[in-house]
């Protein structure tokens, strides 16, 4: 396993975050391959890991975010079958989205978005998001929960809390990446919780129909499934969260609503 080495950056590694995954990643396990390097059965190949392979320092586990989780793309890794995306640009409040959070320094979530990317941690063509990027992220929920009344315990506040969605997105890698696309969803403990998924123009043709989605291969599902066991789900739960999902997911608009 290779690291790669740390570049000093504008990000300093005390700058915390924390990353809200919704795929194969809610598994700790083939999460930490992104920090330590590797890789665990259904990889097809090793992580460079992050400049940092420290382990996230905390986890935990948002059930109640309206976004639209859906399944598209055909992934070599995954028998041909899509992987997860979400949709940040629309509220979708009957099927809500399950994200695990890891607290992990902002330079290990850049690292993360890179790899994601098929690219090397510090890649140039990865825009990597600085320490000021995040206090202008949770400046912007703070502002926006204050002029809604919006409020929730430990400083929670996602798209649940408040009824919007939030910052706008942004892309940090090419638009024809398939995670390039990174969103604050949302603020806990005075920290940003960012995830990514594919990009604005990609995220109109799926929930349009214009662009087809793929259903997962059960493989997937079965590892989605065991990190929200991790989580504390059931397991009769956890495949019924991820049924429901698959099943809204060949529909279009999945009863989606813009804002």
């Amino acid at each position: 396993m290779s690291r790669a080495a740390s570049s000093g950056g504008d990000s300093p590694p005390s700058t915390y975050v924390w990353y809200a995954s919704f795929g194969s990643n809610i598994l700790l396990e083939r999460f930490e391959c992104y920090l330590r390097g590797g890789r665990i059965g259904g990889m097809v190949r090793d992580m460079p890991g992050s400049r940092d392979p420290t382990p996230p320092v905390a986890s935990s586990l948002w059930m109640d975010v309206p976004y639209r989780l859906f399944f598209a793309h055909s992934s070599p890794t995954w028998a041909g079958g899509g992987v997860a995306f979400v949709d940040v640009t629309s509220l979708s409040p009957t099927l809500p989205t399950a994200f695990r959070l890891y607290r992990i320094t902002l330079e290990q979530f850049n690292d993360v978005l890179a790899q994601e990317n098929g690219m090397e941690p510090g890649a140039a063509g990865c825009r990597e998001l600085t320490g000021d990027d995040a206090a202008r992220l949770v400046r912007h929920w703070r502002t926006e929960a204050s002029s809604l009344a919006a409020t929730g315990p430990d400083e929670v506040m996602h798209a649940g809390t408040t009824g919007t969605t939030g910052p706008p997105a942004e892309s940090r890698a090419p638009s024809e990446l398939w995670y390039g696309y990174v969103k604050c969803v949302g603020v806990k403990d005075g920290e940003p919780v960012l995830t990514f998924t594919c990009d604005a123009d990609e995220l109109r043709g799926f929930r349009s129909g214009d662009i087809p989605t793929n259903p997962p291969c059960e493989a997937y599902v079965d590892v989605i499934a065991a990190g929200l066991v991790q989580c504390g789900l059931g397991e009769t739960e956890a495949r019924g969260y991820l049924e429901a999902r698959v099943e809204a997911s060949m529909t279009s608009d999945a009863g989606a609503a813009a804002v």
